[in-house]
Protein backbone atom coordinates (compact mmCIF):
# COMPACT_ATOMS: atom_id res chain seq x y z
CA UNK A 1 0.00 0.00 0.00
CA UNK A 2 1.53 3.31 -0.87
CA UNK A 3 3.17 5.31 1.71
CA UNK A 4 0.52 8.38 2.77
CA UNK A 5 2.75 12.04 2.63
CA UNK A 6 1.03 14.50 4.81
CA UNK A 7 1.83 18.02 2.99
CA UNK A 8 0.39 20.23 5.18
CA UNK A 9 2.35 18.67 8.26
CA UNK A 10 5.06 19.00 6.24
CA UNK A 11 4.64 22.33 5.58
CA UNK A 12 4.04 23.06 8.84
CA UNK A 13 6.93 21.84 10.13
CA UNK A 14 9.19 23.71 7.85
CA UNK A 15 7.52 26.72 8.44
CA UNK A 16 8.20 26.45 12.35
CA UNK A 17 11.79 25.75 11.29
CA UNK A 18 11.73 29.31 9.57
CA UNK A 19 10.55 30.89 12.67
CA UNK A 20 12.55 28.87 15.18
CA UNK A 21 15.69 30.59 12.77
CA UNK A 22 14.24 33.94 13.02
CA UNK A 23 13.94 33.75 16.69
CA UNK A 24 16.91 32.63 17.40
CA UNK A 25 18.57 35.59 14.85
CA UNK A 26 16.08 38.56 17.08
CA UNK A 27 17.71 36.67 20.40
CA UNK A 28 21.36 36.93 19.11
CA UNK A 29 20.82 40.29 17.55
CA UNK A 30 19.17 41.54 20.87
CA UNK A 31 22.23 40.08 22.81
CA UNK A 32 25.16 42.11 21.04
CA UNK A 33 24.07 45.01 23.49
CA UNK A 34 22.33 43.24 25.71
CA UNK A 35 22.40 41.19 28.72
CA UNK A 36 20.86 37.53 28.19
CA UNK A 37 19.50 37.80 31.85
CA UNK A 38 17.82 41.40 30.73
CA UNK A 39 16.44 40.04 27.34
CA UNK A 40 12.43 39.13 27.81
CA UNK A 41 9.71 37.41 25.37
CA UNK A 42 8.42 40.72 24.28
CA UNK A 43 11.96 42.11 23.04
CA UNK A 44 12.40 39.15 21.13
CA UNK A 45 8.91 38.57 19.24
CA UNK A 46 9.13 42.43 18.28
CA UNK A 47 13.01 41.59 17.03
CA UNK A 48 11.71 38.51 15.12
CA UNK A 49 8.16 40.25 14.31
CA UNK A 50 6.11 37.36 15.57
CA UNK A 51 3.73 36.86 17.65
CA UNK A 52 4.23 35.98 21.51
CA UNK A 53 1.85 32.77 20.47
CA UNK A 54 4.20 31.76 18.06
CA UNK A 55 7.14 32.09 20.00
CA UNK A 56 5.28 29.24 22.67
CA UNK A 57 4.70 27.03 19.27
CA UNK A 58 8.60 26.75 19.39
CA UNK A 59 10.05 27.63 22.60
CA UNK A 60 8.73 26.87 26.09
CA UNK A 61 10.84 29.95 27.54
CA UNK A 62 13.45 32.56 26.78
CA UNK A 63 16.18 30.17 28.49
CA UNK A 64 14.98 27.43 26.43
CA UNK A 65 15.74 29.55 23.04
CA UNK A 66 19.18 30.76 24.50
CA UNK A 67 20.23 27.16 25.19
CA UNK A 68 18.90 25.98 21.42
CA UNK A 69 21.19 29.00 20.32
CA UNK A 70 24.13 27.69 22.30
CA UNK A 71 23.50 24.06 21.14
CA UNK A 72 23.34 25.42 17.88
CA UNK A 73 26.49 28.35 17.72
CA UNK A 74 28.72 25.57 19.38
CA UNK A 75 28.02 22.46 16.71
CA UNK A 76 28.60 25.15 13.78
CA UNK A 77 31.74 26.52 15.19
CA UNK A 78 32.90 23.17 16.03
CA UNK A 79 32.36 21.81 12.64
CA UNK A 80 33.71 25.20 10.90
CA UNK A 81 36.97 25.22 13.26
CA UNK A 82 38.23 21.33 13.00
CA UNK A 83 37.14 21.84 8.79
CA UNK A 84 40.18 24.74 9.07
CA UNK A 85 42.45 23.26 11.56
CA UNK A 86 45.85 21.83 10.14
CA UNK A 87 46.85 17.75 11.43
CA UNK A 88 50.18 19.01 14.00
CA UNK A 89 52.10 16.09 13.55
CA UNK A 90 53.13 16.83 17.57
CA UNK A 91 50.50 15.56 19.50
CA UNK A 92 51.46 17.76 22.69
CA UNK A 93 51.39 20.69 20.52
CA UNK A 94 48.17 19.83 18.53
CA UNK A 95 46.38 19.72 21.93
CA UNK A 96 47.94 22.88 22.94
CA UNK A 97 47.06 24.83 20.08
CA UNK A 98 43.42 23.73 19.72
CA UNK A 99 42.88 24.50 23.49
CA UNK A 100 44.26 27.84 23.37
CA UNK A 101 42.71 28.42 19.91
CA UNK A 102 39.30 27.76 21.49
CA UNK A 103 39.81 29.51 24.53
CA UNK A 104 41.13 32.72 22.79
CA UNK A 105 37.75 32.69 20.51
CA UNK A 106 35.36 32.79 23.89
CA UNK A 107 37.73 35.02 25.64
CA UNK A 108 36.64 37.80 22.88
CA UNK A 109 33.46 36.88 23.04
CA UNK A 110 31.71 36.82 26.49
CA UNK A 111 28.41 36.65 24.98
CA UNK A 112 29.61 33.40 23.34
CA UNK A 113 30.98 32.34 26.64
CA UNK A 114 27.46 32.57 28.03
CA UNK A 115 26.13 31.04 25.90
CA UNK A 116 28.65 27.69 26.11
CA UNK A 117 27.43 27.08 29.59
CA UNK A 118 23.86 27.33 28.88
CA UNK A 119 24.77 24.70 26.13
CA UNK A 120 26.39 22.44 28.78
CA UNK A 121 29.81 23.15 26.60
CA UNK A 122 31.77 20.75 25.67
CA UNK A 123 29.51 18.37 25.32
CA UNK A 124 30.10 14.67 27.31
CA UNK A 125 28.10 13.04 24.92
CA UNK A 126 30.26 10.47 22.81
CA UNK A 127 28.75 11.27 19.84
CA UNK A 128 29.64 14.89 19.78
CA UNK A 129 31.97 15.98 17.47
CA UNK A 130 34.05 17.61 19.77
CA UNK A 131 34.29 14.78 22.55
CA UNK A 132 35.22 12.34 19.11
CA UNK A 133 38.04 14.59 18.22
CA UNK A 134 39.20 14.87 21.21
CA UNK A 135 39.41 10.88 21.96
CA UNK A 136 41.24 11.04 18.55
CA UNK A 137 43.93 13.22 19.52
CA UNK A 138 44.51 11.22 23.18
CA UNK A 139 44.70 7.71 21.53
CA UNK A 140 46.88 9.32 18.59
CA UNK A 141 48.99 10.54 21.86
CA UNK A 142 49.29 7.86 23.56
CA UNK A 143 50.09 5.23 21.01
CA UNK A 144 52.79 8.55 19.93
CA UNK A 145 54.10 8.10 23.76
CA UNK A 146 53.03 11.68 24.34
CA UNK A 147 50.59 10.80 26.58
CA UNK A 148 49.88 8.43 29.55
CA UNK A 149 48.28 5.55 28.39
CA UNK A 150 44.87 6.25 30.39
CA UNK A 151 41.13 5.09 29.54
CA UNK A 152 40.04 7.31 26.78
CA UNK A 153 36.98 8.50 28.82
CA UNK A 154 39.09 9.44 31.93
CA UNK A 155 41.35 11.32 29.71
CA UNK A 156 38.54 13.14 27.25
CA UNK A 157 36.65 14.19 30.48
CA UNK A 158 39.91 15.59 32.38
CA UNK A 159 40.04 17.78 28.84
CA UNK A 160 36.70 18.69 29.15
CA UNK A 161 36.60 19.56 32.81
CA UNK A 162 39.42 22.06 32.15
CA UNK A 163 37.38 23.56 29.32
CA UNK A 164 34.10 23.87 31.21
CA UNK A 165 35.96 25.49 34.73
CA UNK A 166 37.73 27.98 31.77
CA UNK A 167 34.75 29.37 30.01
CA UNK A 168 33.13 30.40 33.81
CA UNK A 169 36.23 32.09 34.36
CA UNK A 170 36.18 34.06 31.14
CA UNK A 171 32.57 34.51 31.82
CA UNK A 172 33.53 36.46 34.99
CA UNK A 173 36.67 38.83 33.53
CA UNK A 174 37.95 38.13 30.20
CA UNK A 175 41.19 36.23 31.09
CA UNK A 176 45.15 36.74 29.74
CA UNK A 177 47.11 35.14 27.31
CA UNK A 178 48.83 34.17 30.61
CA UNK A 179 45.99 32.31 31.85
CA UNK A 180 45.13 30.15 28.83
CA UNK A 181 48.46 29.53 28.16
CA UNK A 182 48.15 27.92 32.04
CA UNK A 183 44.62 25.87 31.16
CA UNK A 184 46.74 24.48 28.27
CA UNK A 185 49.52 23.66 30.53
CA UNK A 186 47.08 21.85 33.15
CA UNK A 187 45.79 19.78 30.76
CA UNK A 188 49.31 18.31 29.49
CA UNK A 189 50.27 17.82 32.71
CA UNK A 190 46.95 15.84 33.52
CA UNK A 191 47.55 13.61 30.43
CA UNK A 192 51.03 12.88 31.61
CA UNK A 193 53.31 15.27 29.75
CA UNK A 194 56.01 16.57 31.91
CA UNK A 195 56.44 19.83 33.59
CA UNK A 196 59.19 20.92 31.12
CA UNK A 197 57.47 19.92 27.77
CA UNK A 198 54.14 20.98 28.93
CA UNK A 199 55.47 24.45 30.24
CA UNK A 200 57.23 24.78 26.87
CA UNK A 201 54.49 23.72 24.45
CA UNK A 202 51.63 25.96 26.13
CA UNK A 203 53.37 28.72 25.49
CA UNK A 204 54.68 28.42 21.85
CA UNK A 205 53.39 30.77 18.98
CA UNK A 206 49.77 29.68 18.23
CA UNK A 207 48.68 29.37 14.54
CA UNK A 208 47.10 32.09 13.08
CA UNK A 209 43.75 33.14 14.49
CA UNK A 210 40.50 31.22 13.47
CA UNK A 211 38.43 33.27 10.91
CA UNK A 212 34.99 34.44 11.93
CA UNK A 213 32.90 31.79 10.05
CA UNK A 214 30.59 33.35 7.23
CA UNK A 215 27.59 31.72 9.68
CA UNK A 216 25.20 35.01 10.38
CA UNK A 217 24.53 33.45 14.04
CA UNK A 218 28.36 32.97 14.51
CA UNK A 219 29.24 36.59 13.19
CA UNK A 220 26.37 38.11 15.39
CA UNK A 221 27.94 37.18 18.66
CA UNK A 222 31.59 37.51 17.86
CA UNK A 223 33.56 40.89 17.50
CA UNK A 224 35.05 42.09 14.34
CA UNK A 225 37.94 39.84 12.46
CA UNK A 226 40.78 41.84 14.00
CA UNK A 227 39.50 42.38 17.37
CA UNK A 228 39.91 38.05 18.00
CA UNK A 229 43.26 37.62 17.24
CA UNK A 230 45.63 36.13 19.99
CA UNK A 231 46.64 39.21 22.08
Amino acid sequence: MPKIVHHLFNSDEKHLEQIEESLLLGASDLAKDNSIENIEIEDIVNQAQVSTSTFYKVFNSVDSLFKKLGQKLTNEITAYALSHTPIIPDLTMRVSIKTRRALHFVNNAPFLASLLIKAEWPSSNPNHMMYKDIEKDLLEGIMQGSFSDVSPSIGVNLILGCLRGAVKDILEKKQSEEYINQIAYQILISLGVDQKTADAVSKSPILESLPVPPIRLVSNVLPTQDSIKAD
